[in-house]
């Protein structure tokens, strides 16, 4: 007895140290965080000291500065050009990574091992950026709204490897025995996948799409090259234009840091618990 209650105890005090490693932890990126949020809501003066205190804070200078922010970096348009592109790729990458990673999972051969193998090194190689402009160049995809789907493509491209890995973990889990039954009983592989075999991969999707989302609406990199033009910039791009224009205004710059990030952070907070649930339910089946 004395040797389970003095290991029960250790184990008590591992997991109060390792509560509060994470408290710590979460510090690191709260505290940014809250510089940021803190300081757009000051006079332009006070933000420049870059302090956490609330001196020089108000809500008439909070609706002073965000005001200015949404009038003169265009955050409407900068929104609804990110929403499209982020719909667009999300949505490209999610409907065929998903039927990528069943058949693949499904057909045990080598040629099936050789195109995962194939894909999954996508997480590895970098993105370059240059022969992918010119390319889309060629195909006169970078003027215009074509520049738009042109971005589209590139981002689900981009995506697609680490929503493919998801899904493969998550099928695996699956028992082949469902499909035999779907097709039994007559049904179609277009009918028996989105019939019976997505919506079981629910908490994987909504992990991917969270994903998606987040990578391609923070992204900088595609936008600056594939949507410089001032009708198609994108919300982090107003970030970026803005600082030329206001380097020295931190207040009005922190607030559209903040306007940007809040979507995603919105979203995030919306379904963090079945992004944990697609996380953890694809590892045990992996």
């Amino acid at each position: 007895m004395t040797n389970k209650s003095s290991r029960a105890g250790h184990r008590k005090i591992k997991e109060k140290l390792l509560e509060l490693l994470g408290i710590l932890a979460s510090f690191v990126i709260l505290i940014p965080f809250l510089l940021v949020l803190v300081n757009s809501m000051k006079t332009k003066r006070e933000a420049n000291l870059l302090q956490l205190n609330l001196q020089g804070a108000s809500f008439r200078q909070f609706f002073e500065n965000y005001s200015t922010v949404f009038r003169e970096a265009r955050i409407l348009s900068s929104f609804f050009n990110s929403t499209v592109v982020t719909v667009g790729g999300s949505v490209l990458v999610l409907l065929f990574a998903s039927m990528a990673a069943f058949v693949i999972i499904r057909r045990k051969t080598r040629l099936s091992q050789f195109f995962n193998n194939f894909i999954i090194m996508g997480l590895t190689l970098p993105l370059a950026m240059v022969p992918i402009y010119f390319e889309l160049s060629k195909l006169k995809m970078t003027t215009g709204n074509a520049a738009v789907f042109g971005a589209i493509l590139v981002y689900a491209a981009s995506t697609f490897p680490f929503t493919f890995f998801l899904y493969t973990g998550f099928i695996k889990g699956i028992s082949g025995e469902i499909d035999e039954a779907a097709i039994v009983d007559g049904a179609s592989p277009l009918k028996m996948f989105f019939g019976i075999i997505f919506p079981l991969l629910k908490p994987v999707t909504v992990t991917a799409l969270m994903n998606c989302v987040m990578t391609i609406w923070n992204d900088f990199g595609i936008s600056l090259y594939l949507l410089n033009n001032s009708k198609r910039t994108t919300a982090v791009l107003t970030t970026y234009l803005f600082l030329g224009q206001k380097a020295s205004d931190w207040h009005l710059l922190f607030a559209d840091v903040v306007i940007v990030a809040l979507p995603v952070v919105v979203i995030y907070l919306a379904v963090q618990r079945h992004i944990v649930a697609g996380l953890s339910d694809g590892a045990v089946k992996g």
